[in-house]
């Protein structure tokens, strides 16, 4: 949730706490840090049976895949093709660029994950958009989170801010360029106005690792190795882990008069449809629906506020706005397959 941005955190990766179970101490083994892997040795959090509950691994199934009822859904190997699929647009309406790193997490169909969103025939899919499969047994680290076999996962444009040449805002790559001199939108390149086909994801998480283009950028501290189960110093929460910058063209931060240096940066709680965001708990992601949810069985209700569903449409918008407290500055809104909205832009912002 949305607090201050005086919190602890925000402009230094200052307090030490455990993850999961939010536990002051000094250090913090795999059981306590912010993996897919843990919540209780759930590699993934399920509510099911019908309820709406935000904690994650409420049940204790070790599970992956939709959020909400199970009865009636439909397994992923008989969705139809369209609904194999969720389309995304991004666009940046603030006047500074954006640097984002966006994750795309899919668990595959299986002991390990029995509700996972992508049948084990679709795996060609998945990689041939550039997923990487994650092996059953296996396990890879990415930032603060260990993600755990059968699974695929999705890193945009590897993080990078600009592609091969270019300056200014030619050649972004997980970047957008600042919105146009009238208040027009500036749309991303690749998640484009007509938004991008992407295989369905069970987790859509904005996380910077801390590698490659992300280190210079990096405030927040992660777990060292979230995989391994020794002890190791304890990083901030999950849902102060970095997300995305505001920068200038050469991918510097741009922070403000009113909040200093470092508040260029963006986290889980300042992202619309995380459970960071809106109340249910340390959930820094946006999780997929059951697929027998729709826009009028999701809309409103508190406990799926975070929740996109199988063949429909999330639009994102990056906004600025440098009060405190804040609102959600990366805004979402989704639809389901019909095109009927489940989730409207946080109306603060004044986006439509």
């Amino acid at each position: 949730m949305v607090t201050s941005r005086s919190a602890p955190g925000w402009r230094r990766p200052a307090m030490v706490l455990g993850l999961g179970f939010a536990s002051a101490v000094a250090t913090v083994g795999c059981g306590g840090g912010g993996a897919f892997s843990n919540f209780g040795g759930s590699p993934f959090p399920y509510v099911g049976g019908g309820t709406t509950t935000g904690g994650p691994g409420g049940s204790g199934r070790s599970t992956g895949g939709s959020l909400g009822g199970t009865t009636g859904t439909i397994d992923p190997c008989n969705e139809t093709q369209s609904r194999k699929f969720v389309r995304i647009s991004m666009r940046n309406q603030s006047t500074d660029y954006i640097h984002y790193f966006l994750v795309l997490v899919a668990f595959v169909q299986s002991t390990e994950y029995p509700d996972g969103a992508v049948c084990p025939d679709d795996v060609g899919l998945y990689t041939s958009f550039g997923y990487v499969s994650v092996p059953a047994g296996s396990a890879r680290e990415f930032g603060n989170y260990c993600i755990v076999g059968p699974a695929l996962y999705y890193f945009h444009r590897n993080g990078q801010f600009r592609g091969s040449g270019g300056s200014g805002g030619v050649s972004l790559a997980s970047a957008i360029a600042p919105a146009q001199g009238s208040g027009a939108p500036t749309y991303d390149g690749f998640f484009t106005s007509a938004g991008a086909s992407v295989p369905v994801p069970d987790l859509i998480l904005f996380h910077n690792p801390g590698i490659g283009a992300g280190s210079s950028l990096k405030i927040s501290r992660s777990l060292v190795s979230p995989c391994s189960s020794g002890e190791q110093t304890a990083p901030d929460p999950v849902c102060r882990q970095d997300a995305f910058y505001y920068v200038d063209e050469n991918d510097l931060l741009a922070g403000s008069r009113a909040l200093g240096f470092n508040s260029g940066r963006r986290v889980p709680d300042e992202i619309q449809g995380t459970g960071c965001s809106c109340g249910l708990g340390s959930e820094p992601w946006a999780i997929l629906g059951a697929s027998n949810l729709t826009a009028s069985t999701v809309s409103g209700v508190p406990g799926l506020c975070n929740v996109f569903l199988r063949g429909g449409r999330i639009d994102y918008v990056f906004v600025r706005d440098d009060t405190d407290p804040p609102y959600p500055q990366l805004l979402w809104q989704v639809t389901d397959a019909s095109g009927s909205r489940a989730h409207t832009f946080d109306s603060r912002a004044g986006v439509r």
